[in-house]
């Protein structure tokens, strides 16, 4: 009798609606996956299409390489490994020598991942191939970021380097500040390490772009697709939470993009999943990059809803399989998005600033057909998160009560 070969296993570093998207895609493949995570609150623990495995004892990162290698070395096959964050990338790149001999990962080095997911060294490598940057400034002193912002009226954007960077002391994803004053005294009293601060262009919410794709070893494009961010949590300048695929229905637009994505990418042997992230000057017509992301994104859930599943793809390509049949540029299914709980957050915000009513909010949420956490097939992190939404409402319901 001929012996069944089994799929290789996955072990997903798992965080929030990433990793649940990145392993229900994976699932439709057929191969144990396992999903590691770090906070007691992840929705990937009711999915059905996971084990569990808790690491939210785990607080520093030699304690999370140690668990991996021991925990590679108790299989019999090497597991495929991928990263659902910026800050597990960039371990996993660190210690790429160290996990290969139990791990299929991605074949990225620690400097190339440092220069493209640091903001400030992906917009030196941009500005270096032609790609247009905001006007920035990196960790300034205060006397650099006061003759700066002398040639580079108001409002500023401040960011971090990147995601999870423990030496920075903004406490929010980012910072919007309105006037020169605010900027020179927000320097003053925090400094600015690890932050970059950016002219803020007009555009925002319904202006951002992304595309989407996977490179192989060699670092050649496999395959690439446009998404729209409609709506945003904080609006203008967070996470995606009503968006849109096709990102583009103007071909000349998202041909720019893909040119300049491909620019990007050919300076670079990369690997793996990306998304990058775009900002489209409204005045101009010009895209500026804002963000790389060399791991999955919560968006490859609705991808592989509208015909492209890059988790499956790049799982496939992990373990040598051919994908020369895989289209560049595939015609996907259009289709709109939510994250509804963010989607509140962010309404909640454009109520207060009077730029969406509640009628049009809601003619936008008919048109969705792909619901973040939400699955007929996976009902459990869909169900907690509506636990979530619950009794966020009933909170605030109480709350106006109580006023």
């Amino acid at each position: 009798m001929k012996e069944t070969l089994q799929k290789p296993k996955v072990l997903v570093l798992s965080r929030a609606g990433t990793g649940l998207a990145t392993i229900r895609a994976l699932a439709v493949g057929g191969a144990q996956i396992t999903a590691a995570v770090f906070k007691k609150s992840e929705p990937v623990r009711y999915s059905f299409c996971c084990d569990v495995i808790d690491l939210s004892k785990i607080d520093t990162d030699q304690e999370l390489m140690d668990w991996l290698i021991s925990h590679g070395k108790q299989q019999v096959e090497p597991l495929v490994l991928i990263a659902s964050s910026d800050e597990h990338a960039l371990l996993l790149a660190k210690n790429r020598e160290q996990l290969k001999s139990y791990y299929l990962m991605w074949q990225n080095d620690h400097p190339t991942l440092t220069q493209i997911i640091n903001k400030n060294r992906l917009y030196l490598l941009a500005e270096k191939v032609g790609v247009p940057v905001i006007p920035a400034i990196n960790e300034p002193s205060l006397e650099e970021v006061t003759t700066w912002a002398a040639s580079n009226p108001a409002p500023y954007f401040i960011k971090p380097f990147y995601e999870g960077n423990r030496e920075c002391k903004l406490t929010k994803k980012n910072l919007v500040l309105a006037s020169e004053d605010e900027l020179i005294d927000y320097v003053k009293n925090n400094g600015a390490q690890a932050l970059i601060i950016q002219r803020l262009i007009q555009g925002g919410d319904g202006y951002i772009f992304d595309t989407y794709g996977l490179c192989d070893e060699k670092g050649e494009l496999i395959t690439i697709a446009s998404h729209r961010r409609w709506r945003q949590y904080p609006p203008d300048r967070g996470t995606t939470s009503f968006g849109e695929i096709p990102g583009t229905q103007d071909a000349a637009a998202e041909a720019l993009m893909f040119e300049q994505t491909q620019r990007l990418l050919s300076s670079i042997k990369y690997h793996g999943i990306f998304g990058i992230e775009w900002l489209l000057d409204k005045n101009t017509g010009v895209y500026y990059v804002i963000d790389f992301n060399a791991r999955p994104f919560t968006s490859v859930g609705h991808l592989h809803a509208c015909g492209l599943n890059l988790p499956l793809l790049a799982y496939q390509d992990l373990v040598g399989e051919n994908l020369s049949h895989v289209e560049i540029e595939p015609q996907l299914r259009h289709k709109y998005w939510i994250d509804l709980l963010l989607d509140l957050w962010s309404l909640q915000d454009k109520l207060d600033a009077r730029t969406i009513s509640i009628r049009a909010w809601l003619k936008t949420i008919l048109r969705c057909r792909s619901c973040a956490y939400c699955s007929w097939k996976d009902p459990g992190p869909g169900f907690y998160r509506s636990l979530i939404i619950i009794k966020l409402l009933i909170d605030k319901a109480w709350k106006n009560v109580a006023e």
